[in-house]
């Protein structure tokens, strides 16, 4: 699906590192990242570079590069922007085979600036220097370790103590914000979390954060990655990062901005106006399991679980606790994200009332009471859990500001925990001691110190359990059968077609429409109802009337064939009044569809992402309806089986009181089948919108009462 991930090692894995711009001044830039690079630890090799200075905090520095005595892997560049394209051509030809660039004063200052950011970026692909940055803060490096940073919310001396973390997922960070990069960096450290990588992508001329996830992916130590976004540039190599993340169960927790009204695209058809940036992330993001955070602490909350247990088989949980209304509290926040907290069975009741004392509740929440301060019972109740089959995850809820019985429970609980059948998760109602922290880090299970974190966390990465349960490529077995006769008729057409000639083409591909018949005069639109059978519709055709309602151009329900004469002089004078140059092709005249549930199905082209599929509510106030779900193409039977269920939601499909269940096998073939349509032809077909189509009862099938297709524009034709 995507090209072989770029080899980043000489970045993020050097032997030896050049600081170009180095200095000994650390109230600049240049001298805190040569300050953190000799402070971290980096276990190889640093090569000061400056063209004057002979030593540099007790290193010889080196007038350039090319001095440089030893093959370099990184050079780090601190410089004024106007140098920095030459000094990177003089590094590719040392053959240094990294570039972090930190210098400012490129593209994010707009006008000329650009062009000298474009410089970088040719430079990058002409030699094959790998270049991250320009106007970058910098990253690290856990565990080899690495600080290539001139930032403050680095706490060097915290770096051994990471790097002696047990845990085997360490959470990495890549942030497109220099800020954020460390800042979550640096909350995490106090909740004493295992980090693998903090990153910066800077402007991104050369290097972007999906490299960056790419790299990590392989990385055999991370098994989080925490994005901070503000811009995927490359959308098709993105969801192949999210999807192989999905596959390889290293999630990815995602912050992306822009959320706001103005993002959304204007469009000539009602599926690219719902189809805005954010909802095309939303749609990305639901198909590949990618997780979206809402804050700092909210995607810290998600990665904790996510590093520290493992992927919860169900959405069952069990809660240990010495409070029943902490209990009780735990029991609503956990049901109210979508978990289950089960009355345990009579046989497990049993296990635990065998050391439970007769004024605890087995029942779940297990409540051991305040009693039970100094007795095993804690442990006792996470080890019978842990062994039964009734629940997919565990929450002990304990009060560890001054906890006597944790360091005992320490070596047993670490036991249960490294054989990962189920994820384990600590809550203290009031703030834990330091030492409760260092405590449960040695054992390798997370802390929390608010509820909605732990439901939230728990929740989440069950849903994209679920999400990776259920992942499997899309059929890609060539083209259709239809695909001739649908490319003969799409080149027989102009940009925008009209009904008749979008029905058409979509029906090589087998997607069912009411009868019609294209008339040009009231006398054959009267034969054509006649033959196709009362009541019909009568609609104008035209390419420069997209939206015929609107524009009057429509009769419906016309019973008999005096109706349909009159209604055809009637909806031409519309469609004349509402557009006076526009092209007439004729009239459809078209077999009224039973009645049934109006939806939109259609497929529009997103400028990052490519082809989505959109299905909502449909008819003409669909523009009203924000209920509409997407997914990216291709979409298989069972991508099409997901995306009804999101939409019904058990409220639209289903049988009520004076309705039958509807045909939800017919609206998931017709998606698979538009799909499959708009996949083969995704480089030809910019917009499908079918609006509305109606799904009847189940047994009665689905019908395109309406078709809008747009086309790229054809060479030669005018616009």
């Amino acid at each position: 699906m995507t090209a072989a991930a770029r080899d980043l090692s000489p970045l993020f894995r050097p032997a030896s590192v050049a600081v170009i711009g180095a200095s000994a001044d650390t109230s600049h830039i240049r001298g805190r990242v040569t300050a953190q690079m000799l402070k971290c630890g980096f276990p190889g090799r640093v090569f000061p570079v400056h063209p004057r200075e002979v030593e540099i905090m007790g290193l010889k520095a080196y007038p350039a590069i090319s001095a440089v005595p030893e093959p370099v892997d990184l050079a780090l560049i601190a410089i004024p922007a106007e140098a920095v394209p030459g000094v990177l051509e003089e590094c590719a030809a040392a053959g240094v085979r990294a570039a972090y660039v930190f210098s400012s004063g490129f593209a994010e200052e707009g006008g000329d600036k650009r062009a000298q950011q474009e410089r970088i970026r040719e430079i990058s692909r002409r030699t094959g220097l790998i270049v991250a940055g320009p106007n970058a803060i910098g990253f690290m490096n856990v565990t080899l370790p690495i600080v290539a940073s001139f930032t403050p919310a680095v706490d060097l001396s915290a770096l051994p103590r990471l790097r002696a973390q047990p845990a085997e997922r360490r959470i990495a960070i890549v942030s497109q914000s220099g800020g954020l990069a460390f800042a979550f960096f640096n909350r995490g450290l106090q909740r004493r979390l295992p980090f693998s990588y903090a990153v910066n992508t800077g402007n991104e001329a050369d290097l972007d954060l999906t490299d960056v996830g790419e790299f990590l992916l392989d990385d055999p130590g991370t098994g989080v990655i925490l994005m901070f976004v503000e811009q995927v540039r490359r959308g098709a190599a993105f969801m192949a990062m999210a999807e192989r993340s999905l596959a390889l169960g290293k999630p990815l927790i995602v912050a992306k901005i822009g959320r706001s009204a103005a993002a959304q695209r204007a469009a000539v058809s009602h599926t690219a106006s719902l189809a805005g940036a954010d909802r095309a992330y939303e749609a990305v993001f639901e198909r590949f399991g990618v997780i979206r955070g809402e804050d700092q602490d909210d995607m810290l909350d998600i990665a904790a679980a996510a590093a520290l247990a493992p992927e919860p088989r169900g959405k069952r949980v069990g809660i240990v606790t010495i409070s029943g209304g902490v209990g009780g509290w735990l029991a609503d926040a956990l049901e109210s994200q979508g978990l289950a907290v089960p009355e345990f069975s009579a046989e497990l009741q049993g296990q635990v009332r065998n050391f439970l004392p007769s004024f605890g509740a087995a029942g779940n929440p297990i409540d051991i009471t305040a009693q039970a301060i100094g007795t095993d019972y804690r442990l006792r109740s996470v080890e019978t859990l842990e062994a039964s089959d009734e629940i997919d995850a565990i929450v002990v809820a304990s009060s560890l500001t001054n906890d006597t019985r944790l360091p005992l429970e320490k070596a047993r609980l670490r036991e249960i925990a490294a054989k990962r059948r189920k994820p384990i998760l600590f809550y203290s109602y009031p703030l834990p001691s330091e030492a409760a922290r260092a405590e449960l880090e040695e054992i390798g299970v997370p802390l929390y110190t608010g509820i909605r974190g732990v439901a939230r966390g728990l929740s989440l990465l069950a849903e994209r359990a679920d999400r990776r349960r259920a992942l499997a490529p899309a059929a890609t077995d060539g083209r259709s059968s239809g695909y001739a006769a649908a490319l003969r008729r799409l080149d027989a057409a102009k940009q925008t077609l009209t009904e008749a000639e979008a029905l058409a083409v979509l029906g090589e591909y087998g997607i069912p429409s009411p009868r019609h018949r294209l008339v040009r005069s009231a006398a054959e639109a009267a034969a054509a109802a006649s033959e196709i059978g009362f009541p019909v519709a009568l609609k104008v055709q035209s390419p420069q009337i997209p939206h015929k309602t609107d524009a009057g151009a429509v009769a419906l329900g016309l019973l008999d064939a005096r109706e349909v004469a009159a209604a055809f002089e009637r909806v031409l004078a519309g469609a004349h009044r509402a557009a006076p140059d526009a092209a007439i092709m004729g009239v459809l005249v078209q077999a009224m569809a039973k009645p049934g549930l109006e939806l939109i199905l259609g497929v529009s082209r997103d400028e990052t992402f490519g082809p989505l599929l959109l299905l909502g509510r449909g008819g003409v106030e669909v523009e009203a309806m924000a209920e509409a779900m997407m997914t990216p193409l291709p979409v298989d039977a069972g991508e099409a089986s997901r995306l009804v269920a999101r939409l019904d939601r058990g409220r639209l499909f289903g049988a009520g009181r004076s309705r039958a269940a509807r045909d939800r096998d017919a609206l998931a073939r017709l998606i698979v089948s538009l799909a499959r349509f708009a996949s083969d032809f995704a480089g030809r077909v910019r917009e499908i919108d079918l609006n509305p189509v109606i799904l009847g009862a189940e047994g009665e099938g689905i019908a395109v009462v309406d078709a809008l297709m747009v086309q790229e524009r054809p060479s030669g034709e005018r616009a």
